[in-house]
């Protein structure tokens, strides 16, 4: 009996083949929708002071890629500022040092008075003389950075 039964398997396997496990590979999976309103970094709107020091970052960098990825990039530097236990020009360095590893040379020479732009807002938030950043000064570079990483998402 248990043989006439294996038969009739083998035998309708033969027949119809895989074609009954195929019909539930075609059962319609959900796929996620993208959300268009998403925003790549989720930061609340700085103040007024801090949005029209950095709003020329917005005009100078065109390219909605560069935009997100410059966001994404002052955005990790003024979160890690705060806690940095560096000198004005080890925290200058690592800025540095970190957009050349990010951006490789995908900026260079594309954005006319970017570099300087950026060199000027540092050196107005911790100067130019070589010290020890004070509490005040990480927290200004933060609010500044951020205000950046804000603006230049929202027009992306």
């Amino acid at each position: 009996m248990i043989k006439n039964i294996f038969i009739i398997i083998f035998l309708a396997y033969g027949v119809f083949g895989t074609g009954l496990l195929d019909i539930l590979d075609k059962v319609p999976k959900p796929e996620p929708k993208p959300n268009p309103t998403a925003k790549i970094l989720n930061i609340d709107k700085p103040n007024e002071d801090a949005i029209a020091r950095v709003k020329l970052f917005s005009d100078l960098v065109t390219d909605p890629s560069d935009r997100a990825k410059l966001a994404i990039f002052n955005y990790q530097f003024a979160i890690r500022v705060l806690s940095y236990d560096a000198t004005s020009q080890q925290t200058n360095d690592i800025y540095t040092l970190a957009g050349k590893t990010f951006f490789k040379d995908t900026l260079v020479n594309k954005y006319d008075g970017l570099a300087e732009e950026i060199v000027k807002l540092i050196k107005e938030c911790i100067g130019e003389e070589n010290h020890t950043l004070t509490q005040k000064e990480k927290e200004l570079l933060n609010e500044y950075f951020l205000a950046t990483a804000w603006i230049l998402i929202q027009k992306g």
